[in-house]
């Protein structure tokens, strides 16, 4: 897998490329902590079209970070961007599965959507 961290306009981007496994992914998600400790800022995560993420695994992934979140810590929201209907679904199930995270998480299917959620503070 390939991912590239890079701040942007008020928030994180973070770009997934080629298949990855769940020590990558967490790889990033520390990366990002030590950046952002408390998250205070948004992320959003672009998923490469080839990108193939371990969907067996979302649960182990989502529950390691959770054990990376302080206690009492709140979080900025998370925004994944997919690129077709079957990243989508994929994503739907991460996101039933990190339901126990302290900050909102999102699919889009494009990024002006994701920045704009970021952006209305709303739901």
């Amino acid at each position: 897998m390939g991912y590239e961290i890079r701040e942007k306009d008020g928030y994180f981007a973070v770009d997934v490329r080629g298949r990855t496994s769940k020590y990558e992914i967490l790889q990033a998600v520390r990366t990002l902590d030590l950046r952002d400790p408390g998250k205070e800022l948004p992320d959003l995560w672009r998923i490469g079209k080839e990108s193939m993420l371990p969907y067996k695994e979302f649960r182990e992934i989502a529950e390691a970070i959770h054990s990376l979140c302080r206690p009492g810590m709140k979080g900025n929201r998370t925004a994944i961007v997919v690129t077709d209907p079957l990243q989508e679904a994929e994503m739907e199930m991460y996101r039933q599965e990190a339901s126990i995270l302290p900050y909102e998480i999102r699919v889009f299917r494009s990024e002006e959507e994701a920045v704009e959620w970021f952006r209305s503070g709303g739901s």
